[in-house]
């Protein structure tokens, strides 16, 4: 294990809540809307794997 500042893994987790928040659909979203969200969410996991790599 990597010896990170104190915030990283904090950071981490609400990266996580707030991509699961934007991959959730509504359920009348016109299919550009979902894939927009889709961009987002895949912009947010990648976002957390950068930081976890420390890049």
């Amino acid at each position: 294990m990597k010896n990170r500042p104190a915030g990283v893994g904090r950071l981490v987790r609400r990266l996580e809540r707030e991509r699961k928040n934007w991959a959730r659909t509504q359920d009348a979203e016109v299919p550009t809307a979902q894939a927009w969200r889709a961009g987002v969410a895949e912009g947010i996991r990648l976002s957390q794997v950068a930081i976890r790599k420390g890049v």
